[in-house]
C-alpha cells in the first residue's frame, strides 16, 4: 500500500508542476498581448487627436499638415497637450504597455505624420500613419493607415 501512495504522490506533484508551468506561460503570453494592445490603442488615439487638429483652422489652434514646414513633431505633441517622456519632445508614454512603452510622433513629411509605438514587453512595434486627403470633394480631412512591424 505504501508504494501505491508514493506513486500517487509523485504523479500528483508532476501534474501540479506541469499545470503551474502552463499557467505561467499563459500569463506571459497574455501580458505580451496586453502590451501590444496598449500600443495599438495609444497609437490610434494619437492619430485620432492629430486628425482633430488637422480639421481645425490654424487660427483656432489647428495644424496645417499639407504645407511644408508649418508643423513640427514637438509642436504637434505640445498642441495635443500630451506629457512627454525623457527621451524626446515628440515621445509620449504609452500607459499599460510596460515600463518602456512609448509612442514617438515623427516629423511631418509630405503632409503625412507617422506615429511609431514600441515597448520591450510587446512582441511588435506599431506604426500609424496620418495623411491628409488631397481631394476637395472628400469628406475625410485625413486618413489613417495602421501596420505592425
Amino acid at each position: 500500500m505504501g508504494q501505491q501512495q508514493l506513486l500517487l504522490l509523485v504523479l500528483s506533484t508532476v501534474i501540479v508542476g506541469l499545470a503551474t508551468v502552463a499557467g505561467i506561460q499563459a500569463f506571459s503570453d497574455n501580458q505580451a498581448q496586453a502590451s501590444q494592445d496598449a500600443l495599438v490603442q495609444k497609437g490610434t488615439s494619437i492619430a485620432s487627436d492629430i486628425q482633430g487638429l488637422a480639421g481645425k483652422p490654424a487660427q483656432m489652434g489647428g495644424v496645417d499638415l499639407t504645407s511644408s514646414g508649418s508643423a513640427t513633431a514637438s509642436g504637434i505633441v505640445a498642441k495635443l497637450g500630451y506629457e512627454t517622456t525623457s527621451t524626446g519632445d515628440a515621445s509620449v508614454p504609452a500607459e499599460g504597455a510596460g515600463s518602456s512603452g512609448e509612442c514617438t510622433v515623427g516629423a511631418p513629411s509630405s503632409g503625412s505624420i507617422t506615429i511609431t509605438c514600441s515597448s520591450d514587453d510587446a512582441p511588435q512595434d506599431v506604426e500609424v500613419t496620418v495623411t491628409p486627403s488631397n481631394s476637395s470633394t472628400s469628406s475625410d480631412v485625413v486618413s489613417t493607415s495602421f501596420s505592425s512591424s
